[in-house]
């Protein structure tokens, strides 16, 4: 598990925290706009939907080439900012990087189920998804001192780490191959499987869109996460606007007041998190992690220095743990069967892009009208649509809680069937 994690970390938690600083240095060194930041910040939840094609890619050429078209696709090009001379010379290369990125649900997966038993999976992701996120805040705490210090050094930086993300790669297919793990990343076409062609590459869309037909209740909880999807968006987007043109933070100041204390905040978080969704089941603890996020747009309205934004981090940190948890475990105990379950996985983060393409723009969209035409407040313009976020998330918690009294409806008679056949 120790080299897994070394593995994930070096080539996840680098990128992570590739993806966090650049909508910072887009705005500070190259001057983007405020659409132009969302442009930085929506890629690597929109090119989600890209996730059920890397499924069926997996399955038509296997995880050995899958793992070699990730790194080709979602790091290498990111090497190519060391040359950046303007803000559309770092675009460009994020864009591919964030289609690539979209690959990593499906070998991350594979990679899970071939190392561990179905008993030992749990802890394990819990692990290594936590290790990971710690090492990636320490990556960004690091890369916002240096670049405090020398706006420059991202250039290096960038270069750096795909080398670094390469190793990663290398580690865990070596890894796999001498576990004897290689043959579980084969290909495993079903019954249903077509050569490629034109017609073809539309099958994942045909086929996700028969599956939420045909499961009412899993339709009815990408539903709330849809709902979930509007507040965590506009959060996400207007962070970084938040952070540069309202608070006027530094990097330094910026990754301490935001994504380390929040990274921290859900690592430790995350445990009591999967005991509560133990207990009280995916559906329950998952709709009380939405409403305890209606208070992190909240805190980011009111926030006024970099303590206060730390403040409201930590509380994002901790209420976020059980929707993290949720995104993962919720699909996987509405799959129907063992072997549904990757179909439901990537279906889940499929939609995830399509909650990114369309509710950052909303976010800013709102925000710029306010400002610019409206002429409010700073303070206001921001206001406005972190209200509509935190009413999102309250009306997601309801959601899911409507959802959970719909599955317990179900279960009944079902439970009433087996004691009757008893």
């Amino acid at each position: 598990m120790a080299l897994h994690l070394l593995g994930v970390a070096m080539v996840q938690a680098v990128g992570q925290a590739m993806i966090f600083i650049l909508p910072m240095i887009a705005q500070k060194r190259f001057g983007a706009s405020e659409i132009q930041t969302v442009l930085i910040t929506a890629p690597p939840t929109i090119l989600f939907v890209l996730s059920i094609f890397w499924n069926d890619l997996f399955t038509r050429v296997g995880g050995v080439k899958c793992f070699i078209a990730y790194w080709l696709l979602a790091c290498l090009p990111m090497a190519t900012l060391f040359w950046a001379t303007n803000y559309w010379w770092i675009l460009v290369p994020h864009l591919i990087a964030c289609a690539g990125g979209a690959g990593w649900p499906p070998i991350s997966g594979s990679l899970l189920k071939s190392y561990y038993t179905p008993a030992q999976r749990g802890r394990a992701y819990s692990l290594v998804w936590g290790g990971s996120t710690v090492f990636c805040a320490l990556m960004t705490y690091a890369i916002g001192e240096v670049l405090t210090h020398d706006p420059e050094a991202f250039r290096l930086y960038f270069v750096i780490a795909v080398g670094v993300q390469l190793a990663g790669i290398v580690l865990l297919l070596v890894l796999t191959r001498s576990t004897g793990h290689l043959p579980d990343l084969a290909p495993a076409r079903e019954a249903n499987y077509r050569p490629w062609s034109l017609t073809s590459a539309l099958d994942p869309i045909l086929h996700m869109t028969s599956v939420l037909k045909a499961d009412p209740v899993f339709a009815r909880y990408e539903g709330a996460y849809m709902t979930y999807g509007i507040g965590w968006m506009i959060g996400s987007a207007l962070l970084p606007i938040i952070a540069v043109k309202r608070l006027d933070l530094n990097y330094d100041e910026i990754a301490k007041a935001t994504q380390v204390p929040y990274q921290i905040a859900i690592v430790l978080s995350i445990f009591p998190a999967a005991v509560i969704m133990d207990r009280w089941g995916a559906l329950r603890a998952t709709g009380l992690s939405f409403f305890l996020l209606a208070l992190y747009p909240i805190g980011l309205a009111v926030a006024w220095d970099k303590t206060s934004l730390m403040v409201v981090s930590v509380i994002y940190g901790i209420a976020h743990s059980g929707a993290s948890v949720g995104w993962m475990l919720g699909p996987v105990s509405l799959a129907p069967t063992p072997d549904r379950v990757p179909t439901y996985v990537a279906i889940h983060a499929t939609l995830v892009g399509v909650r990114g393409a369309l509710f950052q723009f909303l976010g800013v969209g709102i925000y710029l009208l306010c400002a610019r035409v409206f002429k409010l407040p700073l303070t206001i313009a921001f206001a406005v649509p972190l209200a509509i976020a935190a009413g999102a998330y309250l009306w997601a918690g309801f959601q899911m809680a409507t959802l959970r009294r719909m599955m317990q409806a179900r279960e009944q008679p079902a439970q009433a069937t087996s004691t009757s056949e008893q």
